[in-house]
């Protein structure tokens, strides 16, 4: 009998344990599902450029990026310090080296009138890192930096385009493979061109796929993503390209020489080596950080980056 009382009050404490580890487990579920909900800010596209175009226009900001960036969308802190998962990385793909984006709409589809300044992406699809800037379901991209970038310059007082056509989408119609992305970008070039007799200045906006530590400085505890210029050498005028290389590259170095990681001439064979600069004695293409990079560190050097166009546009560099 002492026996059989004795094994009750066992199960009667496994089955207690069972219901209290059930009722704790739901409790946690239950709560991290009432806080997602609550604090979780579903971040898309317009809201992050948004916020990313305010700090470069409004220098007057009590706390940093970074923060701001966090309050937006903290997925990644929940995910890590409650389960203990890490966020998503990102695999690459066959055509784009390194992290690939997909395309994104132009936030800010308002007519700037008599344009001076264009800038396009070559290749649309290189992203950034998703890692310390919050957005979870985005993948900051060069198109994305190009958006943030002409809405500084047009702050600055330098009207400038985004070419928003997809070069995707030219491809498939043209039924190119990757390989041939300057060809597609040429014909949107020539287009924007023709339609825009004002554009005197044509910027095509990469990001290159070197590590971390090469494309990247702190100044002032502040992280930067670095420039860099690349100037095809493969057609007679390139020196004039050259030129508005070395004024933007200048003043860059200038403010902080660590900012730059200077000019890249590039020809012969296994490169382009005109990269459609032949179309323009002001056309150049800047590497503007690298896969590794976030988007905060990409911000803060268009501020830089932005100021350095203005001083040449304006003819003060």
């Amino acid at each position: 009998m002492a026996k059989r009382m004795k094994k009750r009050r066992k199960l009667k404490f496994k089955y207690r344990l069972g219901l209290c580890i059930f009722f704790i487990f739901s409790t946690f579920l239950f709560a991290f599902h009432y806080l997602y909900n609550t604090f979780l800010v579903k971040i898309d596209n317009d809201t992050l450029i948004s916020t990313l175009v305010d700090y470069n226009l409004n220098t007057k900001k009590s706390h940093n990026l970074y923060y701001d960036l966090i309050s937006l969308n903290s997925t990644d802190f929940l995910l890590k310090y409650t389960l203990g998962i890490e966020a998503i990385k990102e695999s690459d793909n066959e055509e784009v080296e390194g992290v690939e984006a997909t395309y994104v709409e132009d936030p800010y589809k308002s007519e700037v009138k008599e344009p001076v300044l264009y800038i396009y992406n070559t290749h649309q699809t290189e992203g950034y890192q998703k890692s310390n800037n919050a957005s979870y379901n985005i993948t900051p991209s060069v198109l994305m930096a190009s958006y943030i970038l002409r809405e500084s310059l047009n702050d600055l007082g330098v009207p400038s385009l985004v070419e928003t056509n997809d070069i995707t989408e030219v491809l498939r119609v043209h039924n190119w493979k990757y390989k041939y992305s300057y060809a597609a970008s040429k014909l949107l070039l020539q287009d924007a061109m023709e339609k825009n007799q004002s554009l005197k200045y044509f910027i095509d906006l990469h990001r290159d796929s070197m590590s971390h530590e090469i494309t990247t400085t702190t100044i002032d505890g502040k992280s930067y993503a670095k420039v860099l210029f690349v100037i095809g050498k493969d057609h007679a005028n390139y020196e004039q390209n050259l030129r508005f290389a070395n004024a933007i590259n200048d003043y860059i170095k200038n403010i902080n020489p660590a900012l730059t990681r200077g000019i890249s001439l590039k020809g012969g064979s296994g490169v382009n080596g005109i990269y459609n600069q032949d179309l323009s004695p002001n056309a150049i293409l800047i590497e503007l950080g690298g896969q590794y990079n976030n988007i905060t560190e990409i911000n803060n050097t268009i501020t830089v980056l932005s100021k350095a166009i203005h001083s040449y546009v304006k003819g003060e560099a």
